[in-house]
């Protein structure tokens, strides 16, 4: 009887690319990383922090109607999403916004009270032209006008306020000259001063003429019916112009396009403005006919040119606010919760790494490295995700992160076993290493594109502290693959080369290398028998 030909051996290339290489590649990522936090923004390694964590800023939005009635609940519901639109396109993240009442209660990370203002802003957007009679009139400094702020009126003061101010501030569209002089007489008397709360905010007839202030209380002008509503917006981006000003770009859709080509053709040298709420962002004159892209320009900074872009991307809203004076909230965790909760963490990473270093020794060392590799640019991506998106890590950030590491640690377990497995059949840890590498990464792929997915649609139906969660557990799974396929895998592969760390005894394979002895020997026992038998 012939000889059982023996069972043939998989044939695995190795990995031509040197270990150093990935290594140096990942070193070089986590210099980059680093280097854009220190020496870049603030130069403070911290990240942005949720309301839980550190507190932050609260504004009451009451609700405002013109006939002193309190708004419909379908109104504030309305008004909600497009305000968690806009903190969304913000990238203000772990904000609350809340209905309560014919309240909406807008919390915000941190201390920007204006930001958290900004967001309850109803963003009524009009082109209007300018009265050529007037044209631009200095606005003429008013005493101060004692009174109660609309936030602290009840309906029918407010509703009586906006009626007053229609009366001397507002016209038909067919008015006679004679009311088109009273209100050019007005104009002496209108109170512009940026600190005065203006009752009409939001409330002006678009189809009427209207005395309104500029944004800066530095001048007042007469202004004719609409031409253009905001609602006509196709899209909107804030940019940096030619001198580096910060202006909102807008680009009209359907009629609207064609409207402004031709009223801007006709009234070259014509003086005409851009209103938000009642007020003249810019009153420039056409120097010629613009049929694409419009410039708002208006002495803007970054943040409220990016502001006024998203208001005017996710529309107006459906009702008028008046906005409460910031308050400052505390953190609803305080530094004890989250003291102990570090600690808790703590406590399971430690334990979990020395299971690794009496399980697999030298593999378990290597292991220990790479999750603290991990964590450290972990850190560093959520310091620069804070400072550029304004993302905050809140506690369900926290929880994120932390499944994120301990996917971490099962990649590593999966590539460990996978190398336990071709000892088992006899092959020695350098050559081990190669094959169970091809076999551990398909294993490591599947599941880390599994969360990842999870994550990418837990983000995209969720809303709150949840996405925040699903954010960084998305994060965390991206980084893993990096952290495996850069670090870990390249680690290994240097301590094949090593005769020290390819002991038995250090890399925690010698019970390993012990079964596969035995197996060789059990086998070579049969084939001696086999043979006597033959």
């Amino acid at each position: 009887m012939s000889n059982p030909s023996p069972r043939p051996r998989r044939s695995v290339a190795r990995n031509v690319i040197p270990p150093w290489q990935p290594l140096t590649a990942f070193l070089a990522l986590m210099a980059i990383v680093y280097a854009l936090i220190f020496f870049t923004g603030d130069g403070k390694p911290e990240p942005k922090l949720g309301i839980d964590l550190q507190g932050g800023t609260r504004v009451v939005l009451t609700a405002r109607t013109d006939d002193g009635k309190a708004p419909q609940r379908d109104q504030l519901d309305l008004a909600r999403s497009i305000i968690e639109q806009r903190v969304n396109g913000l990238g203000v993240g772990g904000s609350e916004v809340v209905v309560n009442g014919s309240n909406i209660v807008i919390t915000v990370p941190g201390d920007d009270g204006k930001q958290a203002r900004a967001l309850g802003q109803t963003a009524r957007l009009f082109i209007r032209p300018v009265d050529p009679v007037t044209g631009t009139v200095p606005a003429t400094p008013q005493p101060e006008q004692e009174g109660p702020r609309p936030a602290d009126m009840t309906a029918q003061q407010q509703a009586a306020a906006i009626e007053e101010q229609r009366r001397l501030r507002q016209a038909p569209a067919d008015a006679d000259d004679a009311r088109l002089q009273q209100l050019r007489e007005h104009m002496a008397k209108m109170n512009c001063s940026p600190d005065w709360a203006d009752p009409l905010v939001g409330h002006d007839s678009p189809d009427q003429y209207l005395v309104a202030c500029s944004d800066d209380g530095e001048a007042v002008y007469l202004l004719e019916p609409k031409l253009i509503d905001g609602r006509d917006v196709a899209k909107a981006s804030a940019q940096q112009n030619d001198t580096g000003a910060w202006v909102v770009i807008v680009d009209y859709e359907g009629d609207a396009r064609k409207t402004w080509a031709e009223y801007t053709a006709a009234n070259i040298g014509r003086q005409t403005a851009v209103t938000l709420d009642s007020r003249v962002l810019s009153a420039p004159s056409i120097n010629s006919a613009i049929t694409g892209s419009t410039e708002i320009s208006g002495d803007f900074t970054q943040d409220a040119a990016q502001s006024l872009a998203n208001a005017l991307k996710y529309g107006s809203l459906p009702l008028s606010f008046s906005a409460s004076e910031a308050e400052t909230v505390s953190a609803t965790l305080g530094w004890q919760a989250l003291r102990a909760a570090l600690i808790a963490g703590l406590i399971g990473l430690i334990a979990v790494l020395i299971y690794s270093l009496a399980y697999y020794r030298m593999l378990g060392f290597l292991a220990a490295g790479s999750l603290v590799v991990a964590g450290i640019m972990v850190y560093g991506v959520m310091v620069l995700l804070g400072r550029w998106i304004g993302f905050t890590l809140d506690l369900a950030g926290m929880a994120g992160l932390i499944i994120g590491i301990g996917m971490t640690a099962d990649s590593f377990v999966v590539y460990f076993e996978r190398i336990k497995d071709e000892m088992r059949e006899g092959r020695s840890f350098k050559s081990a290493v190669p094959r169970g590498w091809a076999s551990a990464r398909r294993t490591i792929w599947t599941g880390n594109a599994v969360s990842f997915i999870a994550s990418v649609i837990i983000y995209a139906l969720a809303v709150g502290e949840v996405r925040g969660f699903a954010f960084t557990l998305g994060l965390s799974t991206l980084l893993d693959v990096l952290v495996v396929f850069l670090v870990t895998h390249p680690l290994v592969e240097l301590s094949t080369r090593s005769k020290f760390l390819s002991k038995p005894s250090i890399n925690g394979l010698g019970a390993v290398s012990e079964v596969a002895r035995a197996r060789r020997r059990a086998a070579a026992r049969s084939s001696s028998a086999k043979e006597s038998i033959q």
